[in-house]
């Protein structure tokens, strides 16, 4: 799902939200009343949009790939993350927050396209990422569903910054287009691989977000919803050193030299359920 999508799934909702539920015709009347303070803790799942290493900018070193016809794609596998947040309702609609996020490592799996490295060039990765945002939420109403459930739908924006760690960069050459070439497998059937430096940053990032919450005590709300992050970029630090494992007759050989960074975009997506209190 792309930005343009997001937008016109976060359009949709509000649109239906001006009129009446098609669940329930008798509104309940506002989210919430008054003002106060309120904290957030929730779970969910976290999954990226597929992502391309290529080259970045130039620190004065060899570039890994090249040109831009040459690169690393993949996905990575999705993940559990947790959030916390404390926030402050200034309006019965209109609320606000700083949230704190984090998920469990990501796997990356991806292939690598250099030429005469053969058709399979699998690469593997793991990615750590946080966030810290600050976002405003407006609540769109309550609506029922029978005569016990009621659902509160809302919508939100926030900006921040969001941190990684990718590291355990590797890319290996398991059938090369010559067996007998400069990609050869060791004399126990070694597979030759490429070690990428680990890399570390902070990026601008910005999200949207829909859901309902679910009131079961007062003051008590269940929240489900959506989410949608642009955390800017990842990469493999700028002049690490690449280790570069080859075979050859006399055994192992390995070098190590700098390289300028790779980056891939990073967006993601999450479904989220979470606890929130009002005080």
């Amino acid at each position: 799902m792309r930005k343009i999508e997001v937008g016109v799934v976060v359009a949709a909702l509000w649109v239906l939200s001006a009129g009446e539920s098609p669940w329930a015709p008798r509104a309940h009347g506002q989210a919430a009343a008054g003002r106060g303070a309120y904290v957030s803790i929730g779970l969910g799942v976290l999954a990226s949009e597929g992502a391309r290493f290529a080259d970045g900018a130039d620190a004065g070193h060899a570039n890994l790939y090249g040109g831009p016809e040459i690169f690393t794609s993949g996905d990575f596998r999705p993940a559990p993350a947790a959030h916390v947040a404390g926030g402050y309702r200034f309006a019965p609609r209109l609320r606000f927050q700083v949230e704190f996020a984090q998920a469990r490592t990501l796997r990356f799996r991806g292939m690598t396209n250099y030429p005469r490295a053969g058709a399979v060039q699998p690469s593997t990765a793991d990615l750590r990422t946080r966030r810290v945002l600050a976002a405003g939420f407006y609540d769109v109403g309550a609506w029922g569903i029978g005569p016990v459930i009621r659902i509160e739908p809302y919508v939100g924006a926030g900006v921040g910054f969001a941190g990684y760690r990718l590291e355990n960069f590797v890319q290996r050459f398991p059938n090369p287009d010559d067996p007998a070439g400069y990609l050869r497998r060791g004399p126990a059937g070694e597979v030759p691989f490429t070690g990428l430096p680990a890399g570390s940053g902070r990026s601008a990032a910005g999200m949207v977000t829909a859901g309902v919450a679910v009131p079961v005590a007062a003051g008590v709300r269940f929240d489900l919803g959506y989410r949608y992050t642009d955390a800017g970029s990842i990469g493999t630090g700028a002049g690490g050193d690449i280790l570069i494992v080859r075979y050859r007759a006399g055994g192992r050989t390995e070098l190590e030299a700098p390289i300028n960074e790779t980056i891939a975009e990073f967006r993601t997506h999450a479904a989220l359920v979470s606890l929130r209190v009002d005080f």
